[in-house]
């Protein structure tokens, strides 16, 4: 379902029109290939003067070869010679316009693809450096149609538009001035129908940019669709939902056929009425123009030319008709791809944000208040939430689903910002002021003293030695064996088809939900991080697992400030210090044994997970 902003973003586009200010900056992206943009361009001027001259050539071979030839006494010899020299200049001339298109070509193919890509990087780059609340309340796919769909639409425009909008004014402005040369009567006979062809266009106009715009967002939505189904297969076939989602996927494509059709019945109404506004035209100079001839004002060839010019005359507004209509497309594509980039991350370096320096790993949190952005605003996620954990300390996290656990390491690892309060790294409790606010530090230089360990088990295609060297691509085969033995993984990675050279699918879908936990975890500790988060990271495990795994975390943590999240209250019991929360608030704090004796809401979530 679409989230409200995402409504009204569709509704701004759809309001919006073509403005100049999308051209710049599509062609700020072209800056790059302009020496390659400019010999395209240049190679096109010559390209289409080779055109031009062709019917030239022809009027030349008609006048003063073949009609002489048929007048009483002329040489047979004489003409036929005259013939094929001119129809060896013809043919000279169409190898060389043929030769400077094919470079032409591949220079605009170079030039426009690289534009392309350029501007796919620098959505996919922007992509990864949003955060998290852009992704809270937008789809999927539709990010996805920003960077795919909504970029091979300019392809179009990139790599052929400057090319075929130069050739397309250059062959009308030639072919007028060479048929107002020929006879400026038939000229103005042909431009009679220039008012109706301009109305036409002004309709299409406004007709083609609306429509094209509706079938933008509608294939958005349904590419948002595919993906969200794709990404919950599972869910899906568990609940038998194949039919009713088929139906609404159904529903969503009748809707974007409408407008597809909608959009294509446009187009192909406008191009048969300059056809038939060209076929008025041809004939109109037929008619006037043969009676011109039979009056002795006007050559054959002459006529023949301007046959031929008035072709060349239709034809570039064809192009451009069709140009303006890929132009409607790419300026719909243009603003969902800039709206994109235009978006600023919620979380980012602050103005004179310095490096932060390794850090002995103190945390404190001080009278932190935090919602999400689809939190409403009289709803606090995390309220007034104050802590001190000295470095190398194990905090456990507790409470039930949506107390703020993970709120609380999110705001630690800056995924988000609070709205109030202050988190600080190596602040002692005697100094609160000490140390650093981790905002004021770079998101890099924090991010890398960071490890941490998720509920998504997340891994990326490629290898897993790959995945285990994420965090920290300098390690060497050698240092991630360690890190595996140390923490008690080697022997499970061992097991696998190949080892650490094991090829991991799509999320890991070829490895086990415990395997992926476990190769998560050693990429943590490859990472060497100064901070410790494991966000339920033994949900996965079988209990012999845990066991190992928990006795090599154990000798990790005492040289590491480490946060822990776990509903089974056993990984917890031995943290130096165990916060509870409740509806956002810490409500208890102490140890296992402290919490067990008070009595309070940490005893009765250990009395329920003991009766579990």
């Amino acid at each position: 379902m679409a989230t409200h902003d995402d409504i009204a973003l569709e509704e701004e586009f759809a309001q919006s029109t073509l403005r100049g200010s999308l051209v710049r900056r599509l062609w700020s992206y072209t800056v790059p290939y302009r020496y390659l943009i400019y010999w395209n361009l240049a190679l096109t001027v010559l390209a289409t003067a080779s055109t031009l001259l062709g019917p030239k050539l022809i009027q030349y071979g008609i006048d003063d070869y073949l009609a002489p030839a048929l007048r009483p006494g002329a040489s047979a010899t004489a003409a036929s010679q005259g013939v094929a020299v001119v129809s060896g200049l013809y043919l000279l001339n169409l190898l060389v316009g043929w030769g400077l298109t094919v470079v032409q070509v591949r220079a605009a193919v170079t030039a426009g693809q690289g534009t392309m890509n350029d501007l796919r990087e620098a959505v996919f780059a922007h992509i990864q450096r949003l955060s998290l609340n852009y992704f809270d309340r937008t789809h999927q796919g539709r990010i996805i149609a920003r960077a795919d769909t909504d970029v091979d639409s300019l392809d179009r425009v990139l790599t052929w538009g400057a090319t075929q909008l130069l050739s397309s004014v250059i062959t009308l402005v030639g072919v007028v001035v060479l048929m107002a040369r020929y006879d400026w009567r038939l000229t103005l006979a042909v431009c009679a129908v220039l008012p109706l062809l301009a109305w036409v266009t002004r309709w299409f106009h406004i007709r083609g940019r609306d429509a094209y715009r509706r079938l933008r967002g509608t294939m958005s939505r349904l590419t948002a669709a595919m993906a969200e189904n794709i990404s919950g297969v599972r869910v899906v076939q568990a609940f038998g939902r194949e039919e009713e989602n088929l139906r609404r996927f159904g529903e969503l494509h009748e809707d974007f056929t409408e407008r597809w059709v909608n959009s294509a019945r446009v187009f192909h109404t406008y191009m048969p009425i300059v056809n038939l506004l060209a076929g008025i035209a041809t004939a109109t100079v037929l008619g006037y123009g043969g009676w011109r001839v039979q009056q002795g004002e006007l050559t054959v060839g002459a006529l023949a030319a301007f046959v031929l010019y008035l072709g060349l005359f239709f034809g570039p507004i064809q192009t451009m008709g069709d140009l303006y209509n890929a132009m409607l497309s790419a300026a719909a594509s243009a603003e969902r791809i800039f709206g994109l980039i235009d978006t600023e991350p919620q979380v980012q370096d602050r103005p004179g944000a310095q490096a932060l320096p390794a850090v002995r790993g103190d945390v404190a949190f001080s009278k932190v208040f935090f919602r999400y952005d689809t939190t409403p605003a009289d709803q606090w996620v995390l309220q007034d939430v104050s802590f001190d954990v000295a470095a190398g300390q194990t905090v456990a996290l507790v409470g039930h689903t949506g107390s703020g656990k993970t709120s609380i390491i999110s705001l630690l690892a800056r995924f988000y910002e609070p709205q109030q309060g202050e988190i600080r790294v190596d602040a002692t409790p005697d100094q609160p002021d000490s140390g650093w606010p981790i905002a004021a530090g770079t998101l890099e230089s924090w991010h890398r003293q960071l490890g941490i360990v998720t509920q998504e088990n997340f891994l990326f295609t490629g290898t897993v030695m790959e995945n285990l060297k994420f965090g920290r691509p300098e390690a060497t085969d050698s240092d991630v064996e360690a890190a595996a033995r140390k923490l008690g993984t080697h022997d499970v990675i061992g097991r696998l088809p190949e080892g650490y050279q094991t090829k991991v699918g799509e999320r890991g879908g070829n490895l086990s939900a415990g395997e992926r936990q476990l190769i998560t975890i050693t990429r943590a500790m490859v990472a060497e991080p100064r901070i410790l988060i494991l966000d339920e990271a033994t949900s996965a495990v079988d209990p012999q697992s845990e066991r190992l795994i928990q006795q090599a975390l154990e000798r990790l943590f005492a040289r590491r400030t480490s946060f822990v999240i776990a509903h089974r209250l056993s990984t917890v019991r031995h943290a130096d210090l165990i916060l509870v929360l409740d509806h956002g608030r810490i409500v208890e704090r102490g140890t296992h044994a402290e919490l067990l004796a008070a009595g309070g809401v940490y005893a009765q979530l250990h009395a329920e997970f003991v009766r579990e």
